[in-house]
């Protein structure tokens, strides 16, 4: 069992952070991060929260450095536009980027999540390959390359596309502030299986999803308990950006 919801283990290769610094985060002596690591001991309310706000300070600035980064690249692109050039984006060298893994899911293959609905990650790790990608050390992470399937998102994630998705923690899933209503999401739900929707500012431990399909009859919005999902990511980009 994780002690209070965090794999200190996993959270160390997440952040790409030695044992010293997670203690330093932690405000606690290294001996005590290794006593959690290694489920000698439970984590204290005190250092659990400093852990939290580092997660959750990551992740924010992670959203940021991609809001800043897609408002760079439409600036460059009109700019290029005006000088009647075409645009090719701004390049970036290899030396500046940082290697991270991308699991693969393919639409063959999904079902299974269903029944792995306590463990999906652990589901993830043995049946699908995984990939290692080219990333900017501030959006070190995690990332699961997933297939679309379905209609959902005309316009936005075609069937048969490819979305590089990043895990949202649970502990974020009910913050008012984790869901932007301009974002795509994909959720893994125990009976539907993987849904690719926008989604609403979490009320009394449930979310309303949304299609951006207009037919709806067949895509209506729809709300669920928290509680059915084993996981939630955003969508970070779609194949033919990457």
């Amino acid at each position: 069992m994780i002690m209070n919801n965090i794999d200190i283990k996993e959270f160390k290769e997440k952040h790409g952070l030695s044992t010293a610094q997670v203690a330093e985060i932690a405000n606690v002596s290294i001996r005590a991060v290794q006593s959690w690591e290694y489920k000698q001991r439970n984590i204290s309310k005190s250092a659990f929260k400093l852990l939290i706000d580092y997660e959750q300070s990551v992740f924010d600035n992670r959203s940021k450095d991609h809001a800043i980064a897609a408002m760079q690249k439409l600036k460059e692109v009109t700019a290029n536009k005006n000088k009647n050039k075409k645009s090719e984006g701004r390049l970036i060298d290899e030396s500046q980027l940082i290697p991270v893994e991308q699991y693969i899911i393919p639409i063959k293959g999904q079902a299974g999540l269903k029944k792995a609905f306590f463990a999906p990650d652990q589901y993830i790790e043995d049946h699908f390959e995984k990939e290692i990608i080219l990333v900017k050390p501030s959006e070190r992470a995690i990332y699961h390359k997933i297939e679309v399937d379905g209609n959902s998102m005309p316009g936005t994630l075609e069937p048969g596309e490819w979305a590089r998705c990043e895990d949202i923690p649970q502990m974020y899933w009910e913050n008012k502030d984790t869901f932007k209503p301009n974002k795509v999401y994909c959720l893994f739900h125990r009976k539907h299986g993987i849904l690719f929707k926008r989604v609403s500012v979490p009320y009394y431990g449930s979310i309303t999803l949304s299609s951006d399909n207009p037919d709806k009859v067949e895509y209506p919005d729809e709300t669920f308990d928290l509680m059915e999902f084993s996981k939630i990511l955003i969508v970070r980009k779609k194949e033919v950006d990457l």
